[in-house]
């Protein structure tokens, strides 16, 4: 059983919010666009970093020839279009954090306004204390954000820990000097996220109970979920 952090900065995109098919559906737009094959989640997922530019040329999207800033918008047009949702057993292992007294927090390369409009829309923003975007679509390193946000935070490293779902989140980490714990159901196989040295877990849903929490009060184990209200 792990220590219980005082404080986890999340990240959002394959944390929270199961997205990666959604981000599969808008490379895969863009490879059609240039004629090239398209790609399945399982190679998506073997060659995917950040910041996001790396990803693109290392899947065969041709960068030479095409603005960085149409590819973006290009890709946004087709994810956000796509349908997704929160992963399952999210809400309720955010409501268990929060009933052990643990603050949350998100940082992310995904774009702040955008963000925001999701957490409301899933009924989650008032879990966060704060919330850390980028101010474009570009996804790049979250690396300052991080380390900005979690010197506003008063906590002291040892006593918060980053979950996430990329070896990005475990950079992030180092930087900040904290735990970090990784989540196999997002943008990198569970392979590559092992050889990172730290935890790996299922899904968000694992969360509490590797911290050794159970169900948050008056929520049954298995019931539906619903609107996070803290």
């Amino acid at each position: 059983m792990a220590r219980l952090p005082r404080h986890i900065l999340f990240d959002w995109n394959g944390t929270l919010q199961d997205d990666v098919r959604a981000a599969v559906a808008g490379t895969n737009a863009l490879l059609r666009d240039q004629g090239s094959p398209e790609i399945t989640v399982e190679r998506y997922r073997e060659v995917f970093t950040l910041p996001a530019r790396s990803s693109y040329g290392a899947l065969g999207i041709d960068l030479a020839h095409h603005d960085w800033g149409a590819l973006c918008d290009r890709f946004f047009s087709v994810f956000t279009s796509y349908p997704v949702d929160l992963f399952p057993g999210a809400a309720g292992a955010l409501r268990s954090l929060r009933a052990a007294g643990v603050s949350l927090s998100i940082v992310t390369s995904s774009e702040q306004r955008s963000v925001e409009r999701a957490l409301e829309r899933y009924g989650i923003r008032d879990a966060f204390g704060a919330v850390s975007g980028q101010s474009d679509a570009a996804a790049g390193s979250k690396v300052g954000q991080a380390l900005a946000l979690f010197r506003s935070l008063g906590v002291a490293p040892d006593e918060a820990c980053m979950v996430g779902d990329t070896g990005h989140d475990k950079e992030v980490a180092d930087e900040i000097g904290c735990a970090c714990i990784l989540l196999a159901s997002g943008y990198e196989s569970r392979a590559r996220l092992a050889a990172r040295g730290v935890p790996v877990l299922d899904s968000v849903a694992a969360l509490p109970s590797h911290f050794g929490l159970g169900a948050a009060p008056g929520i049954p184990p298995g019931a539906p979920e619903e609107p996070l209200r803290v």
